[in-house]
């Protein structure tokens, strides 16, 4: 079977794995704070976000909080 041709989700995840990378490299951090910003991020290119630089600004902001997209706060 073929792999599927590159697309959108192939793009968010390509934006996803280098945005993440450059929060953490080889750094260890906590796995909570690590799996909240993977997931902030993931959220932030599912809503149309692109740029990487942004991205990564916004995650570390966050600095490791989970985000509440309801009601927009960080917890």
């Amino acid at each position: 079977m073929a792999s599927s041709p590159p697309g959108r989700d192939q793009e968010e995840h390509v934006i996803i794995e280098r945005a993440m990378r450059r929060l953490y490299g080889s750094r260890q951090e906590d796995a909570h704070s690590r799996q909240n910003a993977a997931e902030l991020v993931g959220y932030l290119v599912k809503t149309g976000i692109r740029d990487e630089d942004e991205i990564v600004e916004l995650a570390r902001i966050a600095h490791g909080k989970r985000y509440d997209p309801d009601n927009g706060s960080f917890l």
